[in-house]
């Protein structure tokens, strides 16, 4: 709760932003509604003040649930985003196991309108390695993490996305026909993971998976990352290791899993 004051100097809306940004950092995920009337402030100020922050990276909003919550940027300035802390210390066992397993980078992410949030990773064995970092993010047409969250979302929001962004070539090998794209997110829906074949970086290569709710739909993805010289996404074993791990991470979001995988 931000006191009230009759100070001159206040700025009516930076106290309305952090208001709602109180709000969220004690609640962790709310929707408009929820904000409106947790901080007694009109819908319209509410509303653009969410969108100010969310066009600037400070919050991010799921599209399907229409609710919001703090983006890891805020790490870079007061170390914010408990929000994502109970989805950090679900993945981060399985995400180590991943890392000593592959001994290449591990990484976790979120989906962001057009881009990845990463809000965990586990850096690869090696000197020479891909490694983001938490806050920053790459675009989800281009990368295993965002291509495994968008399979599984809803199909208004892929035709959303694909209507309102043009799919930028961030090098020769990325994907930027809707067609081929759509294609892909039907195989990727088939077989369970997606692979970034150099599309975001030249010389790395990475395969993702999606973290499932009980629904059915993405919450998060997992990916090893590694340089094309050493790191072969498609290793069958590679591949069951990463889906091992993923439905685990799954299950403990309620996912249930439709048939018994060896």
């Amino acid at each position: 709760m931000i006191p009230q004051t009759d100070d001159k100097y206040m700025v009516p809306v930076l106290r309305s932003t952090f208001q709602i940004l109180g709000e969220l950092a004690i609640a962790g995920t709310l929707n408009l509604n929820d904000l409106v009337i947790r901080t007694s402030l009109p819908k319209s100020t509410v509303f653009r003040i969410l969108r100010s922050l969310h066009q600037l990276g400070y919050v991010l909003r799921n599209e399907q649930q229409r609710t919001y919550w703090l983006s890891p940027k805020f790490g870079d300035l007061s170390h914010a985003g408990a929000w994502s802390e109970p989805l950090r210390r679900a993945a981060r066992p399985h995400m180590l196991k991943l890392r000593d397993e592959s001994e290449e980078t591990v990484n976790l992410g979120l989906l962001d309108l057009d881009r990845v949030m990463y809000i965990e990773v586990v850096p690869s064995v090696h000197p020479l390695r891909l490694c983001e970092r938490p806050g920053g993010w790459d675009y989800v047409h281009s990368s295993a993490l965002g291509k495994a969250m968008l399979a599984f979302a809803s199909g208004e929001y892929i035709d959303s996305l694909l209507k309102d962004r043009k799919l930028l070539a961030l090098t020769p090998k990325t994907i930027t026909d809707p067609v081929r794209f759509r294609e892909q997110l039907a195989e990727v829906r088939e077989c369970g993971y997606a692979f970034d074949d150099e599309e975001t970086t030249l010389l790395g290569n990475c395969i993702g998976a999606p973290i499932l709710d009980a629904s059915g739909h993405a919450v998060a993805a997992v990916s090893i990352s590694g340089p094309t010289s050493r790191f072969n996404p498609r290793d069958q074993s590679l591949i069951a290791k990463l889906l091992r791990e993923a439905r685990a991470i799954s299950i403990s979001y309620g996912y249930v899993p439709q048939t018994v995988e060896v």
